[in-house]
């Protein structure tokens, strides 16, 4: 094994302890920088904020607030990149520079990943890999990003995404992560469940479920959620429910605001397989609010779909068309995709003359579910009978 030269050993320290100073100084600035993120562009950057230490601090800060606000997120990691690129050349040694680049670059990703814009999470995590791809030592962090990147293509470039978790999970074994080697896992049950082949997602989520570690919460109550929501798929009801339940609390436990209304919405898609509309609404009505809150329009819309097919089930139409005309409102205020707009359009109008508007919210709720993967989709208007 090679030795560290005293001098270069030196030096590392030194860095480590200036960057550790530098995140000390920087804690209570970016704390009182939150409330007004959004009048911060209109000012030059402060010459005391260029460091790395203040960019390590921002990009922490927006790593925490991920699950309970991605746009708070999104807009942290935008400022830590913008610090990051205004630190003048050499001020660090080269892997410092590219690790706080490559950091910023990954928490933009991530935070446009949660709010489902995905194109803008991938040209992220490129600009990610390119940071952390100029300094060998940052081998690990460029392993993270293309997980990070598999998360997205799971959904529908599957092969695609197998083979980047075929080669992330030799590089996580090789640095002794097993918490990444299990979510690994869970990825794979995901797109088995993608896939439509729900009895190996099953197995899949549960051999990941023994071997999750017990201080590994968010894994296990991820894994938790899907092995419900697949079991739930397979008629297995009761066991699914009692997963989801699982998964609520952990996420609740950990603050995990997002994942936790998207577990009541599928508790709620429960409740209305089994006929208990009243309660299926309001689980309905609090996560819709919860999502416009956030910002996040496209997940409020689906909801949105689903609250007007439970409103039509129990003969409230004209509230069911007055949800759909401000999914479509919204939408258009997001500037969302044109299908999606065209379809909404359509079911607005559908519903003023079609005997089955079940038949045709579900249908365009299909659509727009699918859109999220396939955002090239043409929207067509059901076949009539």
């Amino acid at each position: 094994m090679a030795m560290i030269a005293p001098e270069a050993r030196e030096t590392f320290l030194q860095t480590i302890e200036q960057l550790t100073a530098e995140r000390h100084a920087a804690h209570p600035i970016v704390e009182a920088l939150r409330p007004k993120l959004s009048g911060i562009w209109d000012e030059e950057i402060p010459q005391s904020w260029r460091t790395a230490g203040f960019v390590q601090e921002l990009a922490s800060a927006a790593s925490d607030v991920l699950e309970s606000d991605p746009r708070e997120s999104l807009s942290l990691a935008q400022l830590a990149l913008a610090v990051a690129t205004s630190i003048p050349t050499g001020t660090y040694p080269t892997p410092v520079q590219a690790q706080i680049e490559g950091t910023a670059w990954k928490e933009i990703g991530t935070a446009h990943r949660y709010l489902s814009e995905y194109d803008a999470a991938l040209r992220a995590y490129d600009a990610a890999q390119r940071s952390f791809g100029s300094a060998s030592s940052l081998a690990h962090e460029a392993a993270v990003v293309d997980f990070a990147r598999a998360i997205i293509l799971a959904e529908e470039r599957h092969q695609e995404a197998l083979d980047l978790l075929t080669a992330v999970e030799s590089q996580f074994r090789s640095f002794g992560d097993e918490t990444r080697v299990v979510k690994v896992g869970l990825l794979r049950g995901n797109i088995c469940f993608f896939q439509g082949r729900l009895k190996e997602a099953r197995a899949t989520y549960e051999k990941a479920l023994e071997e999750v570690s017990l201080e590994d919460l968010h894994t296990r109550a991820m894994l938790y959620l899907n092995l419900g929501q697949t079991m739930i798929n397979l008629g297995d009801m009761n066991k699914g429910v009692l997963m989801l339940h699982h998964a609520r609390q952990l996420l609740t436990d950990l603050g995990m605001s997002v994942e936790v209304n998207r577990t009541e919405w599928n508790l709620a898609r429960v409740l209305v397989a089994n006929g208990d509309f009243a309660k299926a609404s309001s689980m309905l009505e609090r996560a819709r609010d919860f999502f416009l809150d956030k910002g996040i329009p496209e997940d409020a819309g689906l909801v949105g779909l689903e609250l007007a097919d439970v409103l039509i089930a129990t003969g409230q139409g004209e509230r069911a068309r007055e949800i759909i005309v401000r999914v479509l409102a919204e939408f258009t205020n997001a500037k969302l995709n044109s299908g999606a707009l065209s379809a909404l359009a359509y079911l607005r109008d559908v519903l003023l003359t079609t005997r089955q508007p079940q038949r045709a919210v579900r249908h365009v709720r299909q659509y727009l579910d699918d859109l999220r993967t396939e955002p090239a989709r043409l929207f067509l208007p059901p076949p009539e009978d």
